[in-house]
């Protein structure tokens, strides 16, 4: 075969094989997504958290609030929404700290998306029965 030969049947390979790809990468999940969060109990603590796909089985989830005291305030993912948060705790995250925290749970993105879930911080660790901002986990679009 001559170059110019492999060059062609390398081109429709690709050609061919293109729309297949598309098609299967539309059907995934996306690596990364943000939800805001909403100030709760008058803490005027705001900002986002940002979920990322680690791989297959695991999660890296980052808050970013503002207006957070400089103490640790504990955060969890719970089943959500945030209107009628179950209190027991689905997956527990680092506290927020300046508000900041990342934690990596064993979870895949496409199963925290769904709509199910919601991520609340609390005031304190002495004063856990506080929420003090919370955001849905809405479900892909």
């Amino acid at each position: 075969m001559n170059v110019r030969t492999i060059a062609i049947a390398c081109a429709v390979a690709v050609g061919l094989t293109a729309p297949v790809l598309a098609d299967d990468m539309g059907k995934m999940s996306p690596a990364s997504k943000t939800f805001d969060f909403k100030a709760q109990n008058g803490s005027g603590e705001t900002g986002t958290v940002t979920l990322t796909a680690a791989g297959d089985d695991s999660t890296v989830v980052v808050i970013d609030l503002k207006g957070a005291p400089s103490a640790a305030q504990p955060a969890h993912i719970h089943v959500g929404p945030c209107a009628k948060l179950d209190p027991k705790p689905t997956f527990p995250l680092d506290s927020v700290v300046d508000g900041k925290s990342k934690t990596t749970i064993k979870q895949p993105i496409s199963k925290l998306d769904d709509g199910t879930f919601a991520v609340n911080v609390h005031k304190s660790t002495t004063e856990i029965a506080t929420y003090v901002a919370c955001a849905d986990i809405t479900a892909a679009k």
